[in-house]
């Protein structure tokens, strides 16, 4: 019988996350795969993700959840670019680990950044193999070499699939349309522009909508190329915070089919305005159809296209063909 081998992992969240930008693969995917595959192969004695405080922080129930060790390093904004000091530390951690730990065999580094070389060498010295895993297209040729092995992600997800392809056939001028009319709705709400109402709005009026169907790796990606088109204004690249623009006026309102059927088949002559927008919110009672804004916002709307005419005394309702 083989001896097990006994393996450390050191994962830098955000090399990975921006690794995967482009491709149709998440960073909780590619997690779950990194275990899977040493599992496989030994014991997994250390497994760490690095990443900045309030960095990619969605991605660590998920990463915590599986059983890695999350590390918060010192993290400092440049604009918009966020650089955090994750080769440092795990160049400091993996050399503790390969002078104390005699028991681990090999170790394993998720990143591309060639500032692993020295490290890589001095575990070598020690005895240790070493596995890189990165992006084939930018991790460097010195760093693959340096290496015992390297693992492209591509390899290792079972194929990655650039989301540029997706977006052929799409159409797009249609799509930015909807978009428009989605936040020029949500000004006449009166509400902020935050990329949580719009993704909201945005799977009431596409049900089947995902970033990744159109090409864009995440939300944020969208919202940035949003601002590109001049719909919107970012107005804090931390948190995505955002204003729509002049050209906002050029679209037509768009807002979900189903809620003006909605509002339609509840409009009598006994109905009060008050509440009617009551029985509105209660049909799903979560995120923003439970809250009475949006409905009295949308009634609203529909009297000043004629959809309806909704008075506080009472509703009345003329459908338009």
């Amino acid at each position: 019988m083989q001896p097990c081998k006994h393996f450390a992992i050191f994962l830098d969240l955000e090399n990975l996350a921006k690794s995967l930008e482009k491709y149709d693969k998440t960073p909780q995917e590619l997690l779950q795969k990194i275990l899977d595959t040493f599992v496989s192969m030994g014991k997994i004695d250390v497994a760490r993700v690095y990443t900045g405080w309030g960095v990619f922080a969605s991605l660590i129930p998920f990463a915590v959840d599986m059983g890695y060790e999350v590390v918060f390093v010192y993290a400092h904004r440049s604009g918009s670019v966020v650089k955090n000091m994750a080769d440092m530390q795990i160049t400091v951690d993996a050399l503790k680990l390969g002078y104390e730990r005699d028991s681990i065999d090999a170790f394993v580094f998720v990143s591309a950044d060639r500032d692993f070389i020295p490290v890589i060498k001095a575990l070598q010295g020690l005895g240790k193999e070493v596995v890189v895993i990165g992006d084939e297209q930018i991790t460097s040729e010195a760093l693959k070499n340096t290496a015992d092995a390297f693992v492209s992600l591509n390899e290792l997800a079972g194929g990655l699939k650039s989301l540029s392809k997706n977006r052929a056939g799409k159409d797009f001028e249609k799509f930015f349309k909807t978009i428009g009319g989605i936040i020029k709705f949500v000004d006449f709400m009166n509400y902020e522009l935050s990329p949580s109402i719009l993704k909201e709005l945005l799977t009431m009026v596409m049900p089947d909508f995902t970033e990744h169907d159109w090409g864009y790796p995440n939300f944020k990606a969208l919202v940035k190329d949003l601002e590109k088109r001049g719909l919107v204004e970012i107005v804090d690249s931390s948190k995505m915070k955002m204003v729509p623009t002049a050209r906002i006026k050029e679209y037509d309102f768009v807002v979900p089919e189903l809620d003006i059927q909605r509002v339609k088949e509840r409009i009598s002559s006994e109905t009060s305005f008050s509440k009617l927008v009551e029985e509105l919110r209660n049909i799903e009672k979560q995120g923003i159809r439970g809250g009475k804004d949006y409905w009295e916002a949308l009634i609203r709307l529909g009297n000043d296209l004629g959809w309806w005419e909704v008075k506080l005394g009472g509703a009345e309702v003329e459908k338009s063909e």
